[in-house]
This record gives C-alpha cells, structure tokens and sequence, in this order.
C-alpha cells in the first residue's frame, strides 16, 4: 500500500524528475539525466495534464517521509530520495550534486538510523546526460561507523564512496532516444 503524500509538501521549483529518470511510454521517450522537452525550468511540466503515468505517479521520498525537515527538500540538498523500493525496506538516494548538505550531522544522523533500523540505504549518483546512473549499497561500509556513532568517519565514507563512483564506475549509455508526440 503506498504511503501517504504529506500535505503541505511541494515541488517548490524543482525538476529533478523531469530530468534524471529515463522515461520510455508510447508517447514520451527521454533517456536518462536529460531534461524533459516538456519541463520549464524551475517551474515544471508544460504538459502536465496529459503528461505520461509514469510521471503522475512519480513523487520523491520528501512527499512521504514527516522525519525530513526542509533542509531535505531536493532543491536544498542536492538528494532526491527514491521512494520506489520503500516497501521492500530500502531507501535509495540519488545524489543529485555534492552540496554541503552531504557532510551535515542532519545527513549522517538519518542515514544512521536507516542502517541502524536494518533498512537497505544505497547512493545513486547520476551519469553523464544521456547515461544511466550508478548505485552503491552503504550499510555494510557504515556499520563500523554507525556502531560507534562516528560522525567523521560517516563523512569519509559517505565522501569516498561518492568518489569511488565518479572515478571507476563505467558509466552505461542510455539507449534511448530523445522523442514526444505529447502537446
């Protein structure tokens, strides 16, 4: 059963998920970590009343979870939580750009009680534009730290497993190509 979409939560300008999900309907076909034809920056969908399911029902973790205060909102820490998988107890968190918001003890604090909760927590990092993006398990690279309530070493592993990203992952070209019948 989904969750409930908290109330006085919005987009609030962002368009991230007009940009870094790969869509692929009868009628839209964006690939990955490209900028939807539809989507005015910084306001949203052009096209929003006939705009693809698979948009409509898309809504990031920061519509579902009270805990988040705004600093989690995806214009303000460069995080845009995955709610896809919340049912299977796995939190996904694509990492939109590294912004000051990954090093803060408010960061650490809940992905330390994810891990500490048995809750899968993975860092997604977007490719280049047209490229699929890439993911990372945290938990057991954070037992250690969370176990010892270690906020420095979380930073380091949170820093050096966004770099091991960038610097070796062979990033995969998305396929698909950029096409809409939508108006």
């Amino acid at each position: 059963m989904p969750l409930p979409v908290i109330e006085d939560r919005g987009c609030e300008g962002c368009t991230a998920c007009c940009e870094f999900p790969p869509i692929r309907t009868e009628k839209l076909q964006k690939p990955a970590n490209t900028l939807c034809p539809h989507c005015a920056e910084a306001s949203g969908c052009t096209v929003y009343e006939v705009r693809p399911d698979v948009c409509r029902g898309f809504y990031c973790g920061w519509f579902f979870l009270p805990e988040l205060t705004s600093d989690w909102h995806p214009v303000r820490s460069g995080v845009v939580i995955r709610s896809e998988h919340f049912e299977e107890d796995v939190v996904t968190l694509l990492i939109l750009e590294l912004s000051a918001f990954l090093v803060s003890e408010e960061f650490a604090g809940m992905i330390g009680a994810w891990v500490e909760q048995g809750v899968g927590v993975e860092f997604e990092r977007v490719g280049p534009p047209g490229h699929l993006p890439a993911k990372m398990r945290m938990n057991e690279l954070l037992a250690e730290a969370v176990a010892a309530r270690d906020l420095r070493e979380m930073q380091k592993v949170f820093a050096w497993s966004l770099a091991h990203i960038e610097r070796s992952h062979d990033w995969e070209k998305d396929e698909t190509l950029l096409a809409s019948t939508l108006s």
